[in-house]
């Protein structure tokens, strides 16, 4: 049985790697020349069978890699055979395993170990699912969760080895004195581990010390990597193309025409793409320094710093990080670095457009400064400025439960075609749905499924079952290839808070970013969206949806007993209103009706805005004029704790030179433009006659009001402070403006 099913794969991969050699006849198929050199064997592996693949390293290049290896398609069936074979063994040693108790199965070890030895798109795989008992279970993800930081390593021969070729050492024991015995002015460290620290699927970490006594960490490549990836790719293309063709057969003979895979092509190639460019470690030392920089307004991100004078291309050594991966931190500490990292995942997707891509328990470290540590940067991921304001738009969506939004958002990032195309059911073909009320019929079939999925409205994980798993059965649907990396990145992310928080709620981490992102956009359609949602057409305010912006406090718990999500929009504005990408908000704060505003915030549905106001600057008047509380922390360290909008804003972060300039230069110029505008709106009043003045009249009026009432409180504050050494507990109840 075995021996038919080895013989139906060799037959398989032989025949789609001959169909590709033909769609590849155009190309010139070169094979590259082996490099010469004096090194046969690094460890274990075979240099001159790996110097062949050389040739394909760099940028990935799809032709370049099918038509070197339709040349060689022994190696891509025997692949193939060893995959499949190893698939259906585990398949099996799990399934007969299922009925024993938990304490006398040994398959989870069978399938890190299987995972572990496919190599690294398999490992790269298994990372994901680690994170992910909804998806795999818990027995699977235990059993998984160890690829994160122990992979299977390579000889420790091969590495040094690999080590000695890269920096042209006349040997090994140059390497460092602990290893060869020699003095240390003869070698390129001062010391260097005999054992890994860490084994990833590409490579594997040694912990080093320099010359001057820094200590180290420096990754060598696998020597099988390239080859390992390239033969994988081609795999993953040969056997789609084949389901490809057999899919479309089928649909023919049920006249219904040709299959339309839409990009899943497109979607292997990028994710053979994001492994190539892991292969390239000048290129990872690029992005850390890229993605330190596009953070470093935060203030609590880094990376370790890169040693280019000690790195090469398949050599890459930063600087040694002292900290823990999330297993070896306490509950509370845990759940800091969890909220630290999303909320820096969540502001590269809608603010800075470069994202993380491989997030995972062993990618990520509370340093002892308190400042969470991103590694590993080969997988990276860009996002453009108007996917940005789409998915700021679809998160703000989801949370509001305003499924209508979402479902434009969906469009606008390409999850939904345009025009619609729908069928009934999944044996028709599907049929252009150009109607007005297309996308509203879309949007309550949405609404439906999320309030029928467990975690529709705060599981990322979930929505994307709804959209797979229920909606996509009946509207055609994509998933663009540059979505990939981010539904990993976030998969992952929400896999590590489950650990921390089962309630987590991806949504309402990410709403603070998400509000600066509306508030700034960069794209045309951004611009007009954002005075759409402020202004009419005559320049008077949306109030209901200004209303909705700030959030509205008499609902502040929802149905649940838990805190309603709400961002802070003063942070917001603070951070937009006088940065350069707030060009719009700014135009749309000269042109709003003054007048018109004005009659609206001394109303009675101006009572909320007012309240606000009198608690900032009570709160402000706390700050400057009483002594600080200290606050005692009662999470205990084993207890649970959570991970929401109320914990974020009483989490105390660390922050780094370059972020305190940035909020002290943001406030500085919001100040100015604050000034600016208010005077730019005082001359237009004057000159528009007796509306304006009855209008600067109101607003002078409104502005006494909440002083007064920001008064009060500040004098209730004191009196609490005062009041709780003879009565603690004494109940506070801020004054209304």
């Amino acid at each position: 049985m075995i021996g038919r099913r080895r013989a139906a794969c060799w037959a398989l991969a032989i025949a789609l790697t001959l169909q590709h050699a033909e769609t590849l006849s155009t190309t010139t198929l070169t094979a590259p020349k082996p490099a010469s050199t004096a090194v046969q064997q690094l460890g274990e592996f075979n240099v001159a069978q790996l110097q062949e693949y050389e040739g394909l390293r760099g940028r990935f290049d799809r032709d370049k890699i099918l038509g070197f290896l339709s040349r060689r398609p022994w190696t891509v069936a025997g692949r193939l055979a060893y995959v499949s074979r190893v698939f259906l063994d585990t398949k099996n040693a799990w399934e007969s395993q299922e009925s024993l108790p938990e304490d006398q199965r040994t398959r989870g070890a069978m399938l890190n170990a299987a995972m572990a030895g496919l190599g690294p798109v398999s490992v790269k795989v298994g990372q994901t699912l680690s994170q992910r008992p909804d998806l795999v279970g818990e027995e699977a993800c235990e059993a998984l969760k160890s690829l994160q930081t122990k992979n299977r390593p390579f000889s420790n021969a091969a590495a040094l080895q690999s080590v000695a070729v890269e920096f042209k050492l006349n040997s090994t024991k140059n390497v460092a004195p602990n290893i060869g015995g020699l003095d240390a002015s003869e070698c390129l460290f001062a010391s260097f581990s005999e054992e890994p620290a860490a084994a990833a699927s590409l490579g594997q970490v040694y912990k080093a010390r320099t010359h001057d006594n820094r200590e180290v960490a420096v990754k060598v490549q696998r020597p099988d990597a390239l080859r390992t990836v390239a033969i994988d790719y081609t795999c993953f293309a040969v056997v789609w193309k084949l389901i490809e063709r057999w899919w479309s057969f089928q649909r023919t003979l049920r006249g219904e025409g040709p299959f339309d895979n839409g990009d899943i092509g497109d979607v292997v190639d990028t994710v053979a793409d994001g492994l190539f460019d892991e292969l390239d470690y000048d290129l990872e030392a690029l992005n850390a320094d890229r993605f330190r920089e596009s953070l470093d307004f935060l203030g609590f991100v880094d990376v370790p710093t890169f040693l280019p004078e000690l790195s090469t291309n398949r050599v890459l050594t930063t600087e040694w990080i002292r900290g823990a991966h999330l297993d070896a931190l306490s509950v509370k500490d845990g759940a800091l670095m969890t909220q630290l990292a999303v909320e820096a995942c969540t502001a590269s997707l809608v603010l800075t457009g470069y994202v993380h891509a491989d997030p995972h328990e062993g990618n990520l470290m509370l340093r002892e400064d308190g400042k969470v540590v991103f590694l590993d940067f080969g997988l990276m991921s860009g996002v453009d400025g108007y996917i940005m304001e789409s998915f700021a738009q679809g998160i703000r969506a989801c949370l509001a439960e305003d499924y209508e939004s979402l479902a434009r958002a969906f469009q606008d990032v390409g999850f939904l075609t345009t025009p619609l195309q729908f069928r009934e059911n999944p044996k028709q073909a599907y049929e252009l749905y150009d109607t007005p009320n297309g996308l509203d019929q879309f949007a309550n079939e949405l609404r439906d499924a999320m309030a029928t999925t467990e975690g529709g409205t705060s599981r990322f994980g979930a929505l994307a079952e709804v959209l797979n798993g229920k909606l996509s059965k009946r509207w055609k649907m994509f998933t663009p290839p540059y979505c990939l990396l981010l539904i990993r990145t976030f998969l992952t992310l929400e896999g590590i808070a489950a650990q921390v928080d089962p309630d987590f709620n991806i949504y309402e981490m990410a709403l603070p970013f998400a509000l600066r992102r509306s508030l700034a956009p960069s794209s045309k359609e951004g611009v007009e969206t954002l005075r759409r949602s402020l202004l009419t057409e005559d320049d008077r305010i949306k109030w209901d949806a200004l209303m909705s912006l700030i959030g509205d406090e008499q609902e502040e718990v929802v149905d649940d007993g838990k805190p309603k999500a709400e961002a802070d929009v003063g942070a917001a504005l603070t951070a937009v209103v006088g940065s350069s990408s707030g060009a719009a908000l700014r135009k749309a704060i000269r042109d709003v009706d003054a007048a018109d505003l004005a009659a609206r915030l001394v109303s009675r549905s101006g009572r909320d805005v007012r309240r606000r106001a009198a608690l900032s600057v009570a709160g402000a008047m706390e700050k400057a004029l009483l002594p600080r509380r200290r606050k005692v922390s009662h999470v205990e360290e084993d207890s649970v704790v959570s991970l929401n909008a109320q914990s974020a804003k009483g989490l105390r972060r660390a922050s780094s030179p370059a972020s305190r300039r940035l909020r002290h230069r943001q406030k500085r110029w919001q100040r100015r433009v604050v000034a600016h505008l208010v005077r730019s709106h005082i001359s237009r009043q004057i000159r528009s006659g007796r509306r304006g003045l009855f209008a600067l009249a109101k607003l002078s009026y409104l502005g006494v009001r909440i002083m007064v009432g920001g008064m009060l409180q500040f004098l209730w504050v004191a009196l609490l402070r005062g009041m709780e050494r003879i009565m603690p507990g004494f109940p506070r109840r801020p004054a209304a403006a």
